[in-house]
């Protein structure tokens, strides 16, 4: 399966967050990481909450579920651009 960057995007849409095509892609990753850190904390927030008593349980496990599924998306992306790194260093010049 090929993924690319309009691809995770489209997963994840970013709240006011439009991809500016002329920025360098650590710029992007940056971003997604901060955003896949943030679903992390709403994450443990709506834990606190239900357990508190003040949260649905439904809400609350979608929200694990979005941090769970945001943190794979980036490791994978992480992964194939590790790839394409040692496979770029393997290459005679």
């Amino acid at each position: 399966m090929k993924v690319s960057a309009p691809d995770i995007l489209a997963l994840f849409p970013l709240p006011g967050f439009e991809p500016d095509r002329a920025s360098s892609g650590s710029g992007l990753f940056s971003k997604v990481l901060a955003e896949v850190n943030d679903l992390q904390h709403r994450a443990d927030a709506k834990i606190k909450d239900s357990l508190l008593g003040r949260a649905d349980l439904h809400e609350t496990m979608l929200a694990m579920e979005r941090a769970s599924l945001g943190l794979k998306v980036l490791v994978q992306a992480r992964n194939k651009l590790v790839q394409a790194y040692e496979e770029l260093s393997r290459m005679n010049m």
